[in-house]
């Protein structure tokens, strides 16, 4: 059974969708470290966090400005240009053509902040708006001064000074719920910025998601990665059949950062790309309109494939590849199969499971 054609053609296809979802993971990561596509997202949840609001408020983009100058947050920057937050929510809010400069302009901000930094810095932000709020004027400094007096201990002070009022009530409740102790409200404003920085993490995956979604239609597209043409020919050609398989299978052996995204291009011995010319070949153009329906749906069905990703289907290939080479191992006397290669014992014989 485990030495079928049938199993082969599928070892087959899943070391296609192993060697696609590579390629596309590579390019993917590639592009997102070009353009600082992690950054972006950084500086957009730092603006919604620290406005306190669904966009961003002059307020918000003022403190953003400031934490980015703090030293701390400059050691994490790429040098040679300042971050500057105001300049991007402009550029952000204008045309298609600006933000698309924006986007291949790769940013100098800090991929990550971690918590504790975040905490400090904007503890230090408070200190000194606390010094400056004396000479400082406007409804801002006015609504400060307001907080100021309601405040009871000399940190509370300081982070009712802060003039983005938003900024400040937020800091202010996380202070008050850990009552006054220093030590719990770092812990809490720790959790604060760790919880809008999971938000932020679900936007960049999202986006991340459709780009993968782009750069696999492409890449399948560009070398015809047709599912049903690559399973025909697995299941009719045997020396191809034979080849992949054994090619697959020594890839398996290993683990997914061992593989050579060169090398295994090279081991995919499967007809791709495009002939240019009809014909009933795999890389041929169809020349009946079933055909063509036959070769979107292949097209398609590799698409979805490549975007469960590298790590799903290399690890659908080693079980695979072990079950084709010794199959399941049996189970222990005294043990219970829940799955291939899986079990747990009994316990004592007459004890509950």
């Amino acid at each position: 059974m485990f030495d079928s054609p049938a199993f082969d053609v599928a070892i087959g296809l899943v070391f296609l969708y192993v060697v696609l979802a590579l390629v596309c993971s590579t390019v993917n990561e590639a592009i997102a470290t070009a353009v600082g596509l992690r950054a972006r997202y950084l500086e957009t949840g730092l603006l919604n966090l620290l406005s306190g609001a669904v966009s961003e408020t002059p307020a918000g983009i003022a403190t953003t400005e400031r934490f980015y100058a703090h030293p701390l947050i400059q050691g994490l920057t790429r040098p040679r240009r300042a971050p500057h937050p105001a300049a991007d929510a402009a550029t952000a809010r204008r045309g298609p053509w600006s933000r698309l400069r924006r986007l291949l302009a790769k940013p100098p901000y800090p991929s990550y902040v971690p918590s504790r930094t975040f905490v400090v810095a904007i503890s230090d932000i408070a200190n000194e708006a606390k010094a400056a709020l004396e000479d400082a004027e406007g409804d801002e400094a006015d609504s400060a001064r307001a907080r100021v007096k309601r405040a009871k201990s000399g940190f509370e002070r300081s982070l009712a000074a802060i003039p983005n009022a938003q900024l400040s009530e937020a800091l202010l409740a996380l202070y008050r719920s850990a009552d006054g102790d220093a030590e719990r409200f770092q812990h809490a404003a720790e959790e604060w910025f760790d919880d809008a920085m999971e938000r932020v993490s679900g936007w960049y995956k999202r986006r991340v998601h459709v780009l993968l979604a782009v750069i696999a239609t492409v890449v399948v597209l560009v070398l015809n990665a047709d599912t049903l043409a690559a399973g025909r020919v697995l299941w009719r050609d045997d020396a191809v059949r034979t080849a992949v398989v054994r090619e697959a299978s020594q890839t398996a052996r290993g683990t997914l950062d061992d593989v050579a995204l060169e090398n295994a291009v090279a081991k995919l011995d499967l007809p791709l790309g495009w002939n240019l010319s009809f014909g009933e070949g795999s890389t041929q153009l169809p020349t009946k309109a079933t055909d063509w329906v036959q070769k979107l749906l292949g097209l398609l069905l590799t698409v979805g494939a490549v975007q469960l990703g590298a790590p799903f289907w290399f690890d659908l290939l080693s079980k695979i590849v072990r079950i084709r080479g010794t199959g399941a191992p049996p189970p222990a006397s005294n043990a219970v199969r829940r799955g291939e290669g899986e079990e747990t014992r009994r316990g004592p014989v007459g004890e509950a499971g």
